[in-house]
């Protein structure tokens, strides 16, 4: 994905739509791609996320592959948002069916709805996969672009995932030390060579005072040590991100109201002061 950070450097961002009261228009392109599956490259996202099911696919795996598309979606010439500077707010995963990873896929990634936020405009990109003409996956990411603008009001209280389980006890499933290279082996997997993620000097240009770890692989390393019901899999996960994980660090993987086909995961840092993000984990 080098060209398409390259074209991201040189791509003009409509302001006068990010600036209006009203939401800016998205772009109707549906971009489309066949995905066949490399069993070498799958089995080096496993390894890095520590993921053991081989009966199942990693519920993130295809959301991960979607991502040139996404940046091609970004950056469509009728497309008003910067893709430089865009902040990865949220993901919703959905696998409808039991994915063939011996199939092929067809993907079709487009733009889907755009909202106002108290910093700007929460844009959503979505993401579904087809096998033999049935939908078996879809996802959504949701990025903020911050924008100072009319439309902008006070932030609004916003439902805490977590709010429900105050009183539920918390399981410990994990304590991570994530190393100062993990944004690098990540993005020699996804392709996704943001500057945020690699070095500090990368990071720093940006405003960040260390690189940081990529959203999509805390969650994807967060999923592999939820407990899973022989014969089930995990079906739904419905992540925001909170605040980023500065590498190196340590973490902590929680797992909180937990019943028979739902959890909440928690991830913190070592001394749980931060929250880095949770997520509502849905099995079948």
């Amino acid at each position: 994905m080098f060209r398409e950070y390259a074209k991201a450097l040189f791509k003009r961002v409509d302001t006068r739509q990010l600036m209006q009261f009203k939401p800016p228009t998205l772009p109707p392109r549906i971009y489309t791609k066949q995905l066949n599956i490399d069993n070498k490259h799958y089995g080096a996202f496993c390894q890095e996320v520590a993921w053991q099911d081989a009966a199942t696919m990693h519920p993130l795996y295809l959301q991960m592959l979607s991502l040139p598309l996404q940046m091609q979606c970004l950056l469509d010439k009728k497309s008003p948002f910067p893709l430089l500077g865009l902040i990865h707010a949220a993901n919703r995963v959905e696998v409808l069916e039991e994915c063939d990873l011996s199939e092929t896929f067809e993907c079709r990634v487009r733009f889907s709805d755009v909202r106002p936020h108290s910093r700007g405009w929460e844009v959503d990109v979505s993401l579904e996969a087809f096998q033999q003409g049935r939908c078996v996956y879809k996802a959504i990411s949701s990025y903020l672009v911050k924008v100072k603008a009319v439309h902008v009001a006070p932030r609004a209280p916003v439902q805490d995932t977590t709010e429900a389980c105050v009183d539920s006890p918390k399981n410990l499933l994990a304590e991570l030390d994530v190393t100062a290279d993990t944004g690098r082996r990540y993005a020699k997997i996804s392709g996704d060579y943001n500057p945020i993620h690699l070095f500090g000097l990368s990071a720093k240009a940006f405003g960040f005072k260390r690189p940081i770890a990529h959203g999509m692989w805390t969650l994807a390393r967060a999923l592999s040590f939820v407990p899973v019901s022989d014969g089930q899999h995990i079906s739904d996960v419905v992540c925001r991100f909170k605040r980023p994980v500065m590498l190196p660090c340590s973490i902590n993987i929680y797992q909180m109201c937990r019943d028979e086909d739902r959890s909440i995961l928690e991830i913190t840092s070592s001394d749980e002061q931060q929250v880095h993000l949770d997520a509502e984990i849905s099995t079948l």
